[in-house]
């Protein structure tokens, strides 16, 4: 059934004059108890307040020093995390000596010349580097490897001395990763840094520019080649070249059997200046300014 609307007869005290007057009545009363819950609510909260002045704010307090913490914490290890990667291979190490220098072992160089560059690097602070093994830990070349794939390096060096007691050959010679190999183009421009870098400091190049290629025949002999040929020989190189996963050179910092180069770079003062050489590279290899 149609609704019955009751109305009130003309006259009736109360009776608005017109709609619009009845509408802004019932918006009126509307506010009102709006108005009057919104006191209940705010007169409730204060007594509440009142009668527990301690139930919120401990925890508020306590909550935002703690939140402060973690965010000073986090931002550090980020930063870390985002730095890249480089690793320091100290040659030889552990049961394996390496060649016998003048009155030290070729280990004993290597290890020396890292702990100079690793202190360089990390007083730099742009980039990330780690060695491959501790002081006196034997560690196979594929386990070098190994890690540096673990470390997810983004450029390896290696560091060795060159032995010849018996013709006294002298100069500075670098092994990048060989033709046909992912990172050959970026393994040789970090070796031509490392020429330059040694040459600049004095010392002889060997071959055509201390920048050459080293491969193992069937019976396990080694043979050379020049940076000038391009060939792509599937001969294993080093182990470590092979099998590491980034740009990376096996420096042969000095003939450790040759007094002139052990003085240069090989002795306590040769090994900073050869960490030296090696920092600089490294950063121009990152495209950074040495400090």
């Amino acid at each position: 059934m149609p609704r019955q609307i009751r109305t009130l007869p003309p006259g009736t005290p109360g009776r608005p004059r017109n709609w619009k007057e009845l509408r802004r009545r019932r918006r009126r009363r509307l506010w009102l108890r709006r108005l009057l819950l919104l006191g209940g609510f705010a007169g409730a909260a204060a007594l509440l307040a009142f009668a527990l002045p301690g139930l919120s704010r401990p925890v508020l307090a306590s909550a935002a020093p703690e939140d402060t913490a973690i965010r000073q914490e986090a931002a550090p290890q980020t930063a870390a995390e985002a730095l890249p990667v480089v690793a320091i291979d100290p040659g030889h190490g552990g049961d394996d000596v390496g060649a016998e220098g003048l009155g030290f072992y070729e280990d004993e160089m290597t290890w020396k010349t890292a702990q100079e560059l690793m202190a360089l690097l990390e007083a730099d602070g742009r980039l990330d580097p780690r060695l491959t093994r501790e002081e006196e830990e034997t560690i196979t070349p594929t386990e070098r490897a190994a890690r540096v794939r673990e470390m997810d390096a983004q450029l390896l060096l290696s560091i060795h001395g060159n032995s010849d007691p018996v013709y006294g050959s002298a100069g500075y010679e670098c092994y990048p990763v060989p033709p046909g190999r992912a990172r050959n183009g970026e393994s040789v421009r970090f070796g031509e840094l490392l020429a330059q870098g040694f040459e600049e400091a004095g010392a002889s190049l060997r071959g055509e520019n201390g920048v050459r290629y080293l491969y193992y025949d069937e019976d396990g002999d080694k043979w050379i080649t020049e940076l000038s040929d391009p060939e792509v020989h599937w001969e294993f190189s080093f182990t470590l070249l092979e099998q590491c996963g980034c740009p990376a050179v096996l420096s042969e910092q000095c003939f450790v059997t040759n007094s002139a180069d052990v003085a240069a770079f090989g002795s306590d003062t040769g090994c900073r200046t050869s960490a030296r050489i090696y920092y600089e590279a490294i950063c121009d290899w990152f495209g950074l300014t040495p400090s």
